[in-house]
């Protein structure tokens, strides 16, 4: 059977999600998805399961039990109070329900599953604070000389700058590369690791561009946007096919 992969919603309080594109009306909030997800697990050959942001962690757990691994999705900043700082002048949007939802259910995740999880752009933050770790919350405030992370002009699948891998990770075992291209449309990177991750990709100017949990489980997270580069540069496609691998043991 194919397994079933719970892929984070995105949530907005924002209604003119919906009354832009004449979905809804005013005073709703969304949940939604990049399509991009859908497609990358499902050509990967899993079976896709969108998780929303409940109300009640019992219900996120009943799903959990459903599942065979999960994936932590891009979206907005998480709130800087969650890893014990105050927001800075460039923090951006922030949905401290989606917060506090996801970094419960990644802390059940990690401590009380032996599920294979996946983090991608704001699912690599995600995973760091949910263990402890903290994030940047501006790479062009606290390292001005540095490169642009956040270019958002050019094409979601155009890879914009180099990452070094680790030969010592899954990343490298992945791919058998030292030098990857990525693209690149994020603004804050992680910081100080949480507990138990190891870094295992850099940028040129020495961010975490992936971090992996220590030990045999399959944790592992990346600050690009891989599912936006697949359907143009199909050469992507192992990270997925080994996530959905480890999905089906």
């Amino acid at each position: 059977m194919k397994p079933l992969i719970g892929i984070c919603a995105n949530y907005s309080s924002d209604s003119t999600v919906g009354t832009q594109t004449k979905l809804g009306l005013p005073g709703q909030e969304w949940q939604l998805l990049a399509d991009d997800y859908i497609l990358s697990i499902e050509r990967a050959g899993g079976v896709p399961v969108i998780l929303p942001v409940t109300e009640s962690m019992e219900t996120s757990e009943l799903l959990l039990g459903k599942l065979d691994g999960v994936l932590f999705t891009g979206g907005s900043d998480i709130d800087s109070q969650f890893y014990g700082e105050y927001p800075s002048y460039e923090q951006d949007i922030i949905e401290p329900k989606r917060d506090r939802h996801e970094l419960a259910l990644a802390r059940n995740v990690l401590f009380h599953t032996d599920l294979p999880v996946l983090g991608i752009c704001r699912g690599i933050q995600l995973l760091n604070v949910a263990t402890g770790g903290t994030v940047y919350q501006d790479l062009k405030k606290e390292k001005p000389e540095g490169i642009n992370h956040a270019f958002t002009k050019s094409p979601k699948f155009h890879p914009v700058h180099d990452i070094a891998v680790s030969r010592e990770s899954r990343l490298y075992e992945i791919y058998n590369l030292d030098t990857m291209t990525v693209n690149s449309f994020h603004h804050q990177a992680v910081k100080d690791l949480g507990t138990g991750f190891k870094a295992t990709a850099f940028s040129p100017d020495g961010f975490v561009e992936g971090m992996e949990l220590e030990g045999n489980r399959f944790v592992l997270a990346v600050q690009w946007h891989p599912e936006m580069m697949l359907e143009k540069l199909p050469e992507v496609m192992p990270l997925f096919t080994r996530f959905i691998e480890e999905c089906s043991k």
